[in-house]
């Protein structure tokens, strides 16, 4: 008869170690999920790979160990567990109880000592014992009939240990390990070991002796190098051993009963993996468990024959408009454009290509001027992917929104992405094979609305979805078609006088470097000024010396040259990027038309490229010349209206800091308030750099600015420490935001996200990183993003409000750049700018005022404060 084989999971080790190695997961209300997800694919994995004959589980019991009782200190380095894998210990165990499968604990003893006695029982009853932990420690259980298996990285990467192996990894044999991490020592449980010995050290002690016993019987044989280091330690080598090793004759009573699941236990487990949203491991439950089910029910049954469903479609070709039309009725529909395997958007070729459209499982192959006329007629009926594009290729504008754009939606679902092919949305989201053709791309499409729409109730953000995002994207593709007139002469002129200005500071920089180089070259560069000149450097690479931005700010004040150095940066950076680049980019009715980009920035806002308007200078005078070549068509004037402080606003209404609302709701500057708070000072009597330096503070804290970047934000005028004490001081004077920021961190740490005022999400997978400063990074985004996100919603919902206001009229909206809008206002429309004003500022409800200023001119940088009518 064969070795029974037997299968021992130590519970919580695997569900630490999960909790650490995989980014952060919750449920779409917020249960966190990443350890619990990761121990099901662990468990999963043995379960349909080894084929047990008994599975049983050994947990830690709680309270002291009988080795805290001989070494009190034992342990004592471990932080306390995250609440957020505490919620997920209770719900693994009941997933293990649902299953039927038996835990063992012992009060006094840890799950390794019951895992040492359990194999040891086995080994006498004839079992193969195969133990799967994320804990080295069991390696000295390995033996001829005990073998260990440790998860490296994802769930089925996977080390098994046999004797041979554990000898290979240490250069001892597994009963001699606790000998060896006595000389080693582990901070993790908080033995010492020798000071000064590592690994090496120590398998080279063992494989010369015996034990720790045998070498401290012959200390005095033992190589000098390792006597000294020993010595010391004598009296605490032999405890550590104790502390290591594992108990293997526990008080522990087990039946060795083989797994059997009933049809109940069946669906208990997979309506658990259900109620945690954990799709994958649910579909596949039935194959996993089907080997251990008694009997054969047909609910058990059906699923474990259940298969991912290929996309069916039946397809034919339209044979005229109007059998199309019936085809689609007043019903949804989902319309397809030139199938892209990889394609995030829809495609357009010329009038000849064909588009797809779908109802259920029906495919009607049509021309796309057919296609895009059913659009233009019916967009509320339309389920499409990219929504922006089609609104691009009809000739007309059309206001109303899709009935469902899924590129939107998976933007909504999960911001952090870098794209969204419609091919991997079918497949992630609808859980099934990628489609193959472009008819089965259709009826994914179709189907996707569904599913997508589903998740998006749950997480509360279907209004993210029908109310910002999908209004937003025919209005978006309509500011790309109109375009922002641009003066060729104004840059030309302006690249010429750039041209003039870089040969004259090129020759500054010469003289005062007493030699020609190419100041373009970081090397040439580093070389010059660190060691010809002689100027202070800290910071050198592989390559040679740095030269960024940041290391020429700091040394500018006290040398000519790193001066002209920056300043030549900033004329032929001026000249190329955009002096140069800008006139190519002018299309043939004399206007340039960037694309907005609607699913690119994890925090909402709208990014834009060809050119990027979002990066047009604006902090220097030399740098704002760019915007005088945007100018405003014959018979209009260009309009810009810009939110005043919008995050601050928005930090002010969502801590409820009594400070901040009374500064905006009495309209006072609250940097000067900042700072007559930080600094002791009336408000009539706050100096400019006590402004400055609370201005800084106050978006420091928006962005999550650590002591050592607010010091290097202000130039060396404080040191970090001066720093830290600046930003202690501001929360002490304002404890509602230090409270807001605590709160922010500790939702992110609880859920894995953080939301705006309107709901929408944003994810943080590094928020319980082992890696410190990946961690601090995700703790930053944190704080801002609900701040960010907001104002991302609150512009994006009074474009909405301030087009429908240009209903009818000539004026045009044209750009949105950050907090800002411009339009084209047509001459006798004046009268539109206080409405525009008013819907952005009353976009969203909040407890302190938004203010919007307004600007007039002919171009987009010599504009004119348009004043507030009482």
């Amino acid at each position: 008869m064969p070795d029974r084989k037997l299968l021992v999971i130590d519970g919580y080790s695997l569900l630490f170690r999960a909790f650490h190695a995989t980014r952060f997961l919750s449920t779409s209300d917020g249960r966190p999920t990443n350890a619990l997800f990761s121990f099901t694919g662990m468990l999963f994995y043995a379960l349909e790979n080894l084929r047990p004959d008994g599975v049983v589980v050994a947990l830690d019991a709680p309270g002291k160990t009988f080795r805290h009782a001989e070494y009190a200190e034992y342990k004592g380095t471990r932080s306390e567990t995250p609440p957020e894998l505490i919620s997920q210990l209770v719900a693994a165990r009941e997933f293990i109880s649902a299953l039927g499968i038996p835990t063992l604990e012992v009060t006094g003893f840890e799950a390794d000592d019951i895992i040492g006695t359990i194999s040891k029982l086995a080994e006498g009853k004839g079992y193969q014992t195969t133990i799967l932990t994320g804990d080295l420690d069991q390696l000295q259980l390995v033996d001829s009939a005990v073998s260990v298996i440790v998860p490296r990285t994802g769930v089925t990467d996977t080390k098994v240990y046999s004797p041979e192996d554990v000898i290979e990894r240490f250069g001892v044999e597994p009963e001699r390990l606790p000998d060896w991490k006595a000389i080693v020592g582990d901070p993790s449980d908080n033995i010492p070991g020798v000071p000064g010995i590592g690994a090496k050290g120590a398998t080279d002690l063992l494989q010369k002796w015996a034990s720790v016993e045998d070498i401290l019987a012959h200390l005095d044989q033992v190589e000098p190098k390792y006597q000294k280091k020993i010595d010391p330690a004598k009296e605490q080598l032999p405890k550590s051993k104790w502390l290591a090793t594992i108990v293997r004759d526990v008080d522990v009573q087990y039946d060795f009963r083989p797994f059997r699941l009933t049809s109940a236990e069946f669906d208990a487990a997979k309506a658990m993996l259900d109620s945690f949203e954990m799709r994958n491991h649910s579909r596949r439950v039935g194959t996993v468990l089907s080997p251990y089910l008694e009997g054969s029910p047909e609910s058990v049954a059906a699923t474990v024959e259940e298969v991912r469903e290929t996309l069916r479609a039946e397809a034919a070709d339209a044979t005229d408009w109007e059998a199309l039309a019936e085809f689609v009725g007043d019903r949804e529909f989902a319309l397809l454009t030139e199938f892209q395997g990889a394609g995030q958007g829809a495609m357009f070729a010329d009038e000849a290509s064909q588009a797809w459209i779908c109802r259920g499982e029906k495919v009607l192959r049509a021309p796309l001027a057919w296609a895009m006329r059913l659009f233009e007629e019916r967009p509320s009926q339309v389920i499409t992917h990219d929504s922006k594009q089609l609104f691009r290729a009809i000739p007309s504008f059309g206001k109303s929104p899709v009935a469902f754009d899924a590129l939107l939606a998976a933007y909504v679902l999960q911001p952090g992405r870098s794209d969204y092919p419609l091919r991997q949305l079918i497949q992630g989201y609808l859980d099934c094979p990628p489609p193959e053709s472009a008819e089965q791309a259709a009826v994914g499409l179709f189907r996707l609305r569904a599913e997508m729409k589903d998740r998006l109730e749950k997480e509360s953000q279907l209004s993210v979805l029908v109310s910002i995002e999908q209004p937003l994207a025919p209005l978006l593709a309509e500011m790309e078609r109109r375009g922002i007139a641009t003066s060729k002469a104004v840059l030309t002129e302006f690249s010429a006088k750039l041209g003039k200005d870089i040969e004259a500071t090129t020759a500054r920089v010469y003289e005062l470097a007493g030699e020609e180089f190419n100041i373009g070259s970081p090397k040439q560069l580093g070389e010059v000024l660190f060691e010809k000149l002689g100027l202070p450097s800290d910071k050198k690479t592989k390559t040679g010396y740095a030269t960024g931005a940041e290391v020429l700010q700091n040394l500018a004040p006290e040398h000519a040259i790193v001066r002209e150095v920056l300043s030549w940066r900033e004329l032929t950076k001026l000249k190329s990027t955009y002096a140069d680049a800008l006139p190519r980019m002018i299309a043939e009715d004399g206007r340039i038309h960037t694309t907005f980009n609607q699913t690119v920035a994890a925090t909402g806002r709208l990014s834009s490229n060809d050119p990027n308007l979002q990066n047009i200078p604006i902090r220097t005078e030399l740098g704002r010349e760019i915007r005088r070549a945007f100018v405003a068509s014959e018979g209009f004037d260009l309009a810009s209206f810009d939110y005043s402080q919008v995050e601050l606003r928005l930090l002010a209404h969502m801590c409820h800091d009594p400070a901040l609302v009374s500064a905006f709701e009495r309209r006072e500057d609250v940097h000067t308030v900042t700072a007559s708070l930080m600094f002791g000072e009336p408000e009539n009597a706050v100096s400019k750099e006590h402004r400055r330096y609370a201005k800084m503070l106050n978006y420091a804290v928006l962005y999550g600015v650590t002591d050592f970047g607010l010091a290097n934000q202000l130039g060396g005028e404080f040191s970090v420490a001066e720093a830290r004490t600046l930003i202690e001081t501001y929360f002490q004077r304002f404890p509602s935001v230090k409270a807001f920021t605590e709160s922010m961190i500790a939702e992110a740490r609880a859920k894995g996200f953080t939301t705006t005022l309107c709901g929408r999400r944003r994810y943080f997978p590094e928020i319980h990183a082992q890696n410190r400063n990946e961690r601090l990074y995700a703790e930053r985004q944190a704080i801002n993003a609900p701040l960010q996100g907001t104002a991302a919603d609150l512009i994006k919902l009074a474009m909405i409000r301030a087009q429908d206001l240009l209903e009818g009229r000539q004026t045009l909206m044209l750009l949105q750049v950050h907090d800002e809008l411009v339009f084209e206002l047509a001459e006798g429309e004046r009268d539109l700018i206080e409405p525009i004003r008013s819907a952005m500022e009353s976009a969203l409800e909040l407890s302190v005022p938004i203010e919007v200023d307004a600007k007039l001119g002919a171009n987009w940088n010599d504009m004119a404060e348009v004043a507030r009518r009482p």
